[in-house]
């Protein structure tokens, strides 16, 4: 780099201290560049890059420079294969015959040999660095070279283009201080990377730890000690689920037990408590009264989890630590510890989330210790920075601040901005800042969001590993995509109820557009009548109070009664009997007034479903649902006997709803059991949907067969769920199939007992199933994997399987760089209902 893009401001001028600092100064000359300095600039890339280097060490480099020009080698070598192949498929259409294609690689061609010519001439500086190896590099093309290449210049001029909303004296001091931190702090994180240790680099297993560490493991490790060294101190260790990100961290804290940070610990109370005072605006801070006595007590790590996860920190803990070296406490239940003081002299400290947010209340126990180091597992848990959970964590006082995660972004970038606010990761732990700086839908914003990513989190799939011939452990894994077709009746059953949504879910965006509309003609009658849009007369409103009175229908169509609908498409799909709320008339002639809000809709929807089954046969959503039960125009001969024949197709004397009938999905299912998986004399199944009754209705109907099976739900004590686990692993015991609930199983549990998952039901969210698929794919694991995932074809879930493909494209974009719009617009509501 030819110098900082800015001046940094001296300390009495500093940004966080004054509120009328100096504006940002920058350096560059603002003349407009001449086209020789730019083409100069573009035809020898390698030139700001090679300037960092000294010209008298030119050809010694550090071993993260000569990584970081391996890899730029490789990228320029894509780029010239793919220019080539281009060339061979269009050039022939060009009227240019592709010369100008031609040129361009010719000039790829030309930097590929400097930048060859230049690395045979490097020679890598031997580093003395204590328990750290390097391997040798390999050299493969870059998945996310968006990420890697994040060029300083290109990051600032895009923070310089931001204007301010407000131009005042105040509002552009404001502005001032936004944009000086927010550009120091990027600069920092830019600066970091500079010895970001490379995938090479190997830190030793730590004594005491009684298994050998996987290579990437040990990379993890010494990542995770650079990141300690580094503000924010910690970051988002978001490896794939099952390659052993709790092993990790367990070694990190024994490291830090022996010894191996004793240089950094003589400083450690400055540090911690200067930190602290970067915070003393917090909320929280304001919360610690100091009455003349020490509030706070120096302790251990505590390790924040879902409690389904307790007991496997601990078990881990026993089975791959010498004994005497971690100890261990399991602060849950209702004879936990109420003092900090009896909780700082365990090395681990392991509690749930609903913890942390009861006790953030009276700011008891674990809020009466300053961790040494906090860890968040699971930690897309509170990726809702308003709930409470998060809230109460981001709350807690410690030094080094971890977040363990193999879904980091589940639905927006907005989740990874709760765990950058956990990370205290200033100045974007502030929403405001956040939503200016970062999520802004620019590609300066996405730019800035792959610098925090890069610097802050590490990342690494299964696939991504074993591409690499890093994880040659795991055997194979297949997903299979199991089409069911609903027999006729489940059909009738399901197309009347698709009918009906569809009607309401038309009524609803008709009021919608009524209310737009509205707005519009309200703003626009206090406009002079020549300048208003149209219809100065008031025409509209007498036409608008016609259609409403067509309309009939008083009640407004709430988003939740189009979202029940979805949910019974939904359940129909898994087994009819599962909507017999619906169809029960005298509970909702019962409860009547009494009924509570939550429970109104939904009978109301029940009212207006049989009414609709009687008489409403038309699928275009014009006609009005409360008009479906009025005299209207003589039906025709078809519609008539359509009709007569759904009047008594949602009574429950149907035997379509009959729980003892297996539907045609469970037929499905116990098949493959019985014929594919159960056959084998060792191999066991876990079953998962996210409705325990669907699970109770397939284990009465397996029941019958023989077949016996363990359930792992909400309803078991947490207590008892290890147990059961461990049951199911065992290789004697005789119940080959688990039921598991989607919610209590898909996170963190270690099922590897089971070498096949059949996924009953699609769900919104497909982080969450891919949570469930790696309970059983995971370091361990030593037979091949089979993933069945059951979908019903003409309905809602065949949607379904088309809005998750958008929402991993998302995910995938955030941590690659690519950029994908995450909103759930109504354009796809409208698909889900298949208008």
């Amino acid at each position: 780099m030819s110098g900082p893009p800015f001046e940094r401001p001296s300390k009495s001028l500093s940004p966080r201290s004054s509120a009328g600092a100096s504006v940002v100064k920058t350096s560059k000359n603002l003349s407009q560049p001449t086209i020789q300095a730019v083409l100069k600039q573009k035809t020898s890339p390698a030139a700001p890059r090679r300037s960092r280097i000294k010209s008298e060490d030119q050809k010694v480099v550090s071993q993260v420079v000569y990584d970081e020009e391996m890899r730029k080698l490789a990228e320029k070598r894509v780029q010239v294969s793919d220019a080539e192949k281009l060339f061979e498929k269009v050039a022939h259409k060009l009227p240019d015959k592709g010369s100008q294609i031609m040129k361009r690689i010719d000039t790829l061609r030309r930097e590929l040999a400097m930048d060859e010519q230049w690395i045979s001439a490097l020679r890598v500086q031997q580093s003395n660095v204590p328990a750290v190896r390097v391997v040798k590099p390999t050299l493969n093309p870059p998945r996310a070279p968006s990420i890697d290449t994040l060029d300083w210049d290109e990051l600032s001029e895009a923070v310089n283009e931001i204007k301010p909303v407000y131009t005042g004296a105040q509002g552009m001091a404001t502005f001032n201080n936004q944009k000086a931190l927010t550009l120091e702090s990027l600069k920092d994180l830019h600066v970091s990377l500079e010895d970001l240790p490379g995938p090479e680099v190997l830190a030793e297993d730590p004594v005491g730890l009684k298994v050998s560490l996987m290579n990437h493991q040990k990379h993890a490790l010494a990542w995770m000690s650079w990141r300690e060294r580094k503000l924010p101190r910690g970051g988002i260790l978001a490896d794939d689920m099952g390659l052993g990100k709790t092993l990790t961290m367990i070694s990190s804290v024994l490291a830090c037990k022996n010894g191996q940070e004793m240089s950094e610990g003589k400083d450690e109370s400055s540090d911690s408590d200067s930190e602290d005072d970067k915070n003393k605006k917090r909320k929280s801070v304001t919360g610690w009264k100091s009455k003349g006595r020490k509030d706070t007590r120096r302790g251990g790590t505590l390790v924040v989890c879902p409690a389904s996860l307790l007991r496997q920190w601990e078990s881990e803990v026993e089975s791959k630590v010498s004994r005497q070296k971690l100890t261990v406490c399991v602060h849950h239940g209702n004879n936990r510890e109420t003092k900090g003081k009896y909780l700082r002299d365990y090395d681990i400290v392991v509690t749930t989330y609903q913890i942390v947010a009861r006790e953030h209340k009276s700011l008891s126990a674990v809020f009466g210790v300053k961790w040494r180091r906090i860890i968040l597992d699971e930690a897309h848990v509170v990726r809702n920075h308003k709930s409470q959970s998060s809230l109460a964590v981001c709350d807690l006082r410690g030094k080094y601040r971890w977040a363990l995660t193999g879904t980091p972004i589940q639905n927006k970038e907005l989740d990874v901005y709760a765990l950058l606010k956990f990370l205290r990761c200033s100045p974007f732990d502030d929403l405001h800042t956040w939503k200016k700086w970062i999520d802004n839908k620019s590609a300066g914003g996405q730019n800035r969001l792959n610098l925090l990513m890069k610097s802050l989190m590490l990342r690494r799939t299964k696939a991504q590993l074993q591409s690499d011939g890093k994880l040659n452990s795991l055997p194979n894994k297949e997903l299979r995509l199991i089409e069911i077709s609903l027999d006729k009746e489940e059909m009738n059953v399901y197309q009347t109820v698709m009918t009906y949504s569809r009607t309401l879910f038309a009524q609803f965006l008709h009021q919608r557009a009524e209310r737009e509309t509205d707005f519009n003609y309200r703003s626009d009658a206090n406009k002079p009548t020549y300048n208003q849009i149209k219809d100065p007369n008031g025409a509209y409103y007498k036409m608008h109070e016609k259609f409403a009175r067509m309309a009939g229908s008083k009640k407004e169509v709430k988003s939740h009664d189009i979202l029940v609908l979805l949910l019974r498409l939904r359940q129909i799909c898994c087994h009819p009997g599962l909507i017999d709320a619906m169809l029960d008339g005298e509970e909702s002639q019962t409860m009547g007034d009494h009924s509570s809000d939550s429970d109104t809709p939904e009978i109301d929807l029940l009212a207006q479903l049989n009414k609709l089954a009687i008489t409403d046969t038309s699928t275009d959503g014009q006609q009005s649902v409360a008009n479906a039960g009025d005299d209207g125009p003589p039906l025709l001969p078809d519609e008539a006997r359509i009709a007569k024949a759904s009047k008594n197709l949602l009574k429950r004397s149907n035997p379509v709803f009959n729980l003892h009938r297996p539907s045609s999905k469970i037929n499905m299912v116990i098949q493959i059991l019985k014929t594919s998986i159960l056959k084998s004399s060792d191999d066991k199944a876990i079953v998962v949907s996210q409705w325990t009754s669907v699970l109770d209705i397939l284990r009465d109907h397996l029941s019958k067969d023989g077949v016996a099976t363990l359930s792992l739900n909400g309803t078991i004590p947490v207590k008892n769920r290890q147990d059961i686990v461990n049951e199911f692993n065992d290789r004697n015991n005789q119940k080959r199939v688990l039921l598991l609930s989607l919610t209590a199983g898909g996170v963190g549990l270690n099922l590897i007992g089971a070498n096949h998952l059949l996924l009953l039901d699609l769900h919104w969210s497909p982080q969450l199933e891919a949570q469930a698929q790696d309970r059983i794919y995971r370091v361990g694991q030593k037979k091949n994997v089979i993933i069945y995932k059951f979908m019903c074809v003409d309905t809602v879930e065949q949607r379904i399987k088309g809005l998750q493909d958008k929402k991993l494209d998302l995910a995938d974009g955030v941590l690659t760089g690519a950029k994908v719009s995450s909103k759930l617009t109504i354009d796809d509501l409208k698909g889900l209902f298949g208008m």
